[in-house]
């Protein structure tokens, strides 16, 4: 881990978006149990999630299609997985949901103290105008969103980090990518060169390879470890 002093002079933050800034995982957990179908699969909802993150993965890897189809198919499969049925209706009314979902309860004033100093960016794998709907409701200004619609991929393909390198311009050389997942940001990122600071939220152990500037529990405390 890099000492103070030799910390890189930043010019631009990059950020994942769901899972780092917004809590996914409690998002799809309330909109299910508003369609009243949570109760019966509780027993096996880490099964349900784990396997949603696999199917949406494979998706994803697939000829471009937008995101809402992708989480609604995924969580369908992941209904059948365990034993449930959710129709297209209902999936689709879930991934409808997602502009509500919540921040986690450091993001928005974290991001406020960052953007004070830095550009912001989001790179993200949602639709763009679920995305421009969240973030009016967090009220935090980005400087630029590059969606999966946008660049017609999805993370961890290099194309979401090629597209906000062209859009930094030159600051793209002090650029750090904030993120949660190894698999769709930080080890596409590392293989870019472009450095990252990994938001540890649950103590997970880093995959081998991986070699993140900066390993925090939370954004808080990668405030402190920027010094803002």
């Amino acid at each position: 881990m890099a000492s103070g002093k030799e910390l890189p002079a930043f010019q631009a933050l990059t950020f994942d978006c769901f899972g780092t800034l917004i809590d996914w995982e409690e998002g799809i957990r309330k909109a299910v149990a508003d369609e009243g179908l949570l109760e019966p699969i509780q027993a096996r909802w880490s099964e349900l999630l784990e396997f949603r993150e696999k199917k949406e993965a494979e998706w994803e890897a697939l000829p471009y299609r937008h995101y809402r189809e992708i989480l609604s198919v995924s969580l369908r499969e992941s209904f059948t997985q365990v034993g449930a049925t959710l129709d297209e209706p209902t999936a689709l009314r879930i991934a409808d949901s997602l502009p509500r979902w919540p921040p986690f309860p450091d993001t928005v004033s974290a991001l406020r103290r960052l953007g004070s100093v830095y550009p912001l960016l989001l790179l993200t794998n949602v639709d763009r105008a679920p995305l421009h709907a969240l973030i009016e409701r967090l009220g935090v200004p980005f400087a630029e969103l590059v969606t999966a619609e946008d660049v017609r991929s999805y993370k961890p393909a290099a194309v979401h980090f090629q597209e906000a390198r062209r859009r930094l311009g030159p600051r793209a050389v002090g650029q750090l990518h904030v993120a949660v997942s190894p698999f769709h940001d930080l080890d596409p990122a590392q293989k870019l060169g472009i450095p990252t600071a990994w938001i540890n939220r649950k103590g997970a152990r880093l995959p081998e390879g991986i070699t993140p500037l900066h390993v925090t529990k939370d954004l808080l405390e990668l405030c402190k470890k920027l010094g803002v």
